[in-house]
């Protein structure tokens, strides 16, 4: 089956099941709203008593609003911390696995992970933050990761998807990865002034230990702090076939520090520190057998640093302000320990970035219509230095700022129209003997214009145009030296043009309470989408020396849907993707783009008992067939690999208000698999993907 016919069919599938839960309700829609209306706010969050589906998460939007996942009009997705506690991830590739459009890969000699969207990965096409602290680490390896995050430290995720999330600044025609620690509010019960809690944790794939200590204290009601504290610890896994994984033993040490001060009221500063530090060996190229494969000793250290000041004064509506300044570092130093002619061997990676951003939302009503004004400016300046010449040193500074319009009118009908304006300036040095100082620079005006309408409550559709906007970065520019070729393979490229996407995505929003049955909640997302990509960035290997190039155009389209059914007892979830991401003009035209998100499809069932204090389920994770394809010869016919099923299950026991219990078994059926994410060696004698994995953590709380 083609991918237009795969395509066609899973988008009809996911209609017709969309539709015909959405006419369920429809007959006696007005009494059931008003019902809804009685135990839901004006956000559409779910009354206490009935527990929040993820669609139902307050979280960024794509106008830099907060809003209900399910009444964003974009392509939305989040994590919440009841599913980070569920699947309890000891990687940041795990948090991601049902996301639909999204692979997070990592090799596991690697604890960094990469992020790719619908096809779109690498830094500055997506924009990860970390408690808004853009995070744009990189270095030069095979497959090596573009961030660090440890997924202990976090509340929940967000991600938008294309270059409809471009009011976040510049780049990110992928989209946006949002990860947000936990507040004191977060942790402490509202009459609980201070608390404190010990997580332990073990899986026995690798003999992993964590553990993980979070106190808060609050000050009043204007002054809080939280703080946590994890290490992290495991040997080298097994993959599925029974074989030592070699060299994906790590240790991780991190924590942060965030205290919230409310001096008047509608005003509120936090200030955060967040440290992590990653201990392990990483290889040249992962997974290889080559007797002489290089081998390091490797420290990496990532530092965020945050100040967030808000400010919502009740008596306006003219005034929702809030100021972000942050600065981010990692540096990666490693130590040669094979082959032993180059034992001893230093480098270092190190990427610092500083940015501030401020932006303003204005609400007043004017000709029937509620409007919505938010506008505001971003700045970022990135150092990266390195002792490696095919790092790409030197300086980047990327600046921008946009206007955007929401206009509702009455319950049917919502516009939002949009402007963005992008600039960049690199600074690097050429290869030239001596080497001169060189500078590019650039800028563009982006539109994004958005239509939803509501032919009746709880059923939306909405239609998208949008534009981003991509610099070509430090690495792409001034990379110097490097493998493929060696010596002077890899020259600089002071004429790269930037990359420019062009979006069109059409979605549906379904949102019903007491469909089936009294209490119960339906909510399903499902967008379809076409991305052009001019002027995109790749390293032409069919060539020496070496440098990047503007290839040629790139296109993505695909549909992605995700649904959730919750009726209190229980719950099903499902998500799933099919995507085809490609270049068409170049020397690879018809080529897949590299690590492009392949065909995937996610079913979680669950069961609650025990009054809700107990839940069991399971998870099914299906990955459709891998193609692969030469870069160094185009002609080359592409190798097509089979795809794999994993399956998961999961038990969480809240004993009591103090007490916690996580049991889970990833990979029951013990596949052996290669995530197609990573850039695991051809010749590797192994597999890279963990084999059957028993986890299990113990969480104990206490308060007063």
């Amino acid at each position: 089956m083609t991918l237009t016919s795969n395509t066609t069919w899973m988008a009809g599938t996911a209609l017709a099941f969309v539709f015909s839960l959405s006419t369920v309700p429809f007959a006696g829609a007005q009494e059931q709203e008003k019902k809804a209306a009685a135990k839901t706010d004006r956000l559409g969050q779910a009354s206490q008593a009935q527990p929040a589906t993820m669609l139902d998460l307050i979280t960024i939007s794509a106008t830099m609003i907060k809003t209900a996942v399910i009444e964003s009009m974009a392509a939305i997705s989040a994590v919440d911390s009841d599913e980070l506690e569920r699947i309890q991830p000891d990687t940041a590739a795990g948090i991601f696995r049902t996301t639909p459009g999204v692979a997070a890969s990592m090799n596991g000699d690697d604890p960094a992970t990469a992020i790719n969207i619908r096809g779109l990965e690498q830094y500055g096409r997506v924009v990860v933050t970390l408690d808004g602290a853009r995070q744009d680490y990189w270095r030069v390896g095979h497959g090596s990761g573009s961030f660090y995050v440890e997924p202990e430290l976090l509340k929940d995720a967000t991600i938008i998807r294309g270059p409809v999330s471009n009011a976040y600044g510049s780049g990110g025609i992928g989209g946006v990865v949002s990860f947000e620690t936990k507040d004191a509010g977060d942790f402490l019960k509202q009459d609980e002034r201070w608390a404190l809690s010990e997580k332990l944790g073990y899986e026995d794939n690798g003999d992993g230990f964590t553990t993980s200590t979070t106190g808060a204290y609050r000050f009043s009601d204007d002054a809080d702090i939280i703080g946590n504290l994890i290490y992290r610890n495991r040997d080298s896994y097994t993959d599925g076939n029974g074989d030592t994984v070699p060299w994906t033993g790590e240790s991780v040490k991190s924590g942060y520090l965030k205290a919230a001060l409310r001096p008047a009221d509608g005003h509120e500063l936090k200030l955060g520190a967040i440290l992590q530090r990653y201990n392990d060996q990483i290889t040249g190229s992962s997974g290889s057998t080559s007797p002489t494969l290089s081998r390091y000793d490797t420290n990496t250290v990532n530092q965020t640093y945050t100040a967030a000041y808000t400010w919502k004064p009740d008596d306006s509506d003219l005034i929702d302000l809030s100021a972000n300044l942050y600065h981010n570092r990692t540096r990666a130093e490693q130590t040669q320990v094979w082959p032993t002619s180059a034992i001893g061997n230093f480098r270092f990676y190190d990427v610092a970035t500083t940015g501030l951003n401020v932006k303003n939302s204005s609400r007043f009503d004017a000709w029937g219509i509620a409007h919505t004004l938010t506008y505001g400016l971003d700045y970022y300046y990135l150092e990266a230095s390195s002792e490696a010449a095919h790092f790409g040193a030197g300086q980047q500074q990327g600046y921008g700022g946009f206007l955007q319009w929401q206009g509702d009118y009455g319950n049917w009908l919502q516009v939002i129209g949009a402007m963005r304006y992008d600039g960049y300036h690199l600074d690097g040095e050429t290869r030239t003997v001596p080497p001169e100082e060189a500078s590019i620079s650039g800028s563009r005006w982006s539109p994004r214009l958005t239509v939803g309408v509501t032919p009746f409550e709880g059923f939306q559709v909405y239609g998208t145009y949008s534009e981003g906007y991509r610099a070509p970065g430090l690495q792409d520019v001034f990379r110097g030296g490097g493998a493929h070729g060696s010596g002077d393979s890899y020259r600089p490229n002071l004429l790269l043009q930037p990359e420019t996407a062009k979006n069109w995505e059409a979605g549906i929003n379904v949102k019903y309470d007491d469909v089936l049955a009294p209490g119960d909640r339906l909510r399903a997302k499902v967008n379809v989408f076409h991305t052009a990509v001019e002027d995109y960035i790749d390293v032409d290997l069919t060539v020496l020396p070496r440098t990047a190039i503007n290839i040629g155009d790139a296109r993505l389209k695909g549909v992605e849907a995700e649904a959730v059914y919750d009726y209190g007892w229980g719950f099903v979830n499902l998500a799933g993707a099919l995507i085809n991401a490609k270049v068409v003009t170049g020397v690879y035209a018809g080529q897949a783009l590299n690590n492009t998100p392949l065909d995937r499809f996610s079913a979680t069932i669950g069961f609650r008992m025990l009054e809700d204090r107990f839940t069991v389920g399971a998870q099914y994770i299906s990955v459709g067939e891998i193609t692969r394809t030469s870069r160094t010869n185009p002609n080359n016919p592409p190798v097509v690999d089979d795809g794999f099923d994993l399956v998961n299950v999961f038990a969480n026991w809240t004993i009591n208000d103090n007490l916690r219990l996580d049991v889970g078994v990833d990979n029951v059926f013990n596949t052996a698999y290669t995530d197609p994410q990573s850039s695991w060696s051809t010749t590797a004698a192994t597999e890279q993907g963990k084999g059957r994995t028993f986890k299990v953590a113990l969480t104990g709380r206490i308060g007063g």
